[in-house]
Order: structure tokens, then sequence, then C-alpha cells
């Protein structure tokens, strides 16, 4: 039996999807209302585990705060990453009322449509982004791998998921963090 190596998640960018009203999964309010909840989690947690740390004198510094001084950009890559959901959820939403008040092949549903992809390309560059930089903390490298949990708890997909080897997304983030928790056992020796 004949088995893909990968499922394409992403819609595409041409105009011909527009004659294919399933294209896109029904409108799923609850997870916009994840989204959303998630955007405003995401700025709490990162406030909250730097409070903790600077609270507690046992946690050691390099857990927390990089030997160079600079935040770890795993937390700000999260937040850009919840950034573009709640934008493309919107866009989604944008383009479901323009499709239901001026039908699917409509000038309006077209604008929307190509918002929506651009909307979408948005959302993989993040995933792609927080896949293959490195956190400088281990506290980056633990909120990372909690994130991807909680994005598929919550219903969603990463890019390329079902890919077998390098060009997955979830090969890409185990070599990532790998590469990550190697240089912070050196002591940050190699600071960049």
């Amino acid at each position: 039996m004949t088995q893909a190596d990968r499922v394409l998640s992403t819609p595409p960018t041409n105009t011909s999807a527009i004659d294919h009203p399933m294209m896109f999964p029904p409108r799923d309010p609850t997870r916009r209302r994840f989204l959303a909840a998630a955007a405003v989690a995401s700025v709490v947690s990162a406030g909250t585990l730097a409070a903790a740390a600077a609270m507690d004198p046992s946690v050691p510094g390099a857990v927390t705060v990089p030997k160079h001084g600079r935040p770890d950009p795993a937390f700000a890559l999260i937040a850009d990453k919840r950034a573009a959901d709640v934008a493309h959820c919107e866009t989604i939403d944008a383009q479901d009322e323009a499709e239901d008040g001026h039908g699917i092949g409509s000038d309006a549903a077209e604008e929307a449509f190509q918002r929506c992809c651009v909307a979408c390309s948005v959302v993989n560059e993040a995933d792609w982004r927080l896949a293959t930089t490195p956190p400088t903390t281990l506290a980056g490298v633990a909120a990372v791998l909690r994130f991807a949990n909680e994005i598929e708890d919550g219903g969603m997909e990463w890019p390329d998921t079902d890919a077998i080897g390098p060009d997955g997304w979830h090969y890409q983030l185990r070599a990532t963090m790998a590469a990550a928790i190697e240089e912070l056992m050196k002591g940050g020796k190699a600071d960049a």
C-alpha cells in the first residue's frame, strides 16, 4: 500500500480554490477563542516566568537569562506566532463574510481569499522561525516545547507535520532544541 510522506495543510495561493468552498474548514469559534486567549496567555506567562525566577534565588540565572544579556528570542517568537494565528483567523472570518454576502466567486470574496492566503503565509513563516531559531535559555526551550504541544492540543497543526525527515516541522524543532540545549550545556561560551 502506498503511503503519503506528507500532508499539506497550507491553502494554495492560486484562485482556483475559490471554486471549492470546502477548501477551508467551517468556522470554529472555539478555536478562535482559544487563539485569542492564548495570545494573552503568552504575554502573561513570559512575565510570570521571569518574575518567578527572579523571586527564587535557587533558580540558576543560566536557566532564564542568557549570558549575553539579550532576551531569549523564544518568547518573542511564541508571541509572534500567536498574533499571526489571531490575524489569520480574522482573515478567515472576513473571507467567510465576503463569500456569504457577495458569493463565492465574487471580487470581494476573491480579495478576501487573497488576504487570507497572505495571512496564512505569515503564520507559516512564524511557524518555521519558531522551529529553527534556537532559544538561548532553558526556560525558552521549555516554553517552545510546551507551546508546540499547546497548539496541537488546541486542534491546530504545524506545517509539514507529516513530512518524513528534515523537511518536517517537528524534525526541525527537535534538531533546533537539541542544538540549543547542547549550546547551553557548554556554558554559553559561544554566545551569538
